[in-house]
Parts: C-alpha cells; sequence; structure tokens
C-alpha cells in the first residue's frame, strides 16, 4: 500500500499555530502565569517536532519514489 505524503497546507497550519502557540506562552511569562506558559511552550515545541517529522517524511518518501 502505498504512504500519503502531508500536505503542505497542513505543515503551513502547524507551522503558524506554533508560532502562536509560542506568542501566547511568552504572553503568559510575562503576566506570571508558569503554568500556562509551560504548557503551551510544551505544545509550541510538539507542533514544530511535528513539523520537522513531517518534511523529513515527505522527502524519504519523495526519494523512494523516485528511485
Amino acid at each position: 500500500m502505498r504512504k500519503a505524503k502531508t500536505n503542505s497546507l497542513i505543515i503551513l497550519a502547524l507551522i503558524i499555530n506554533s508560532i502562536a502557540m509560542s506568542l501566547y506562552a511568552y504572553r503568559n511569562f510575562n503576566n506570571q502565569d508558569i503554568g500556562y506558559g509551560i504548557v503551551f511552550t510544551t505544545l509550541a515545541i510538539f507542533l514544530i517536532g511535528l513539523v520537522i517529522y513531517s518534511i523529513i517524511r515527505d522527502a524519504k518518501l519523495y526519494n523512494q519514489n523516485t528511485n
């Protein structure tokens, strides 16, 4: 069965969401809401990790299809 590639719009949406989470975490840290800041920082790191994983996975799938 053929593996599906991640749509580029989904990757773009993940990048935008991770930026928004980072800004929200920064605002919470400034307001001394450390708990919310940690939560949103963790979510932002998780989303950036998903973006990196999907880009690497798509590159591997592209290389397998061209060979």
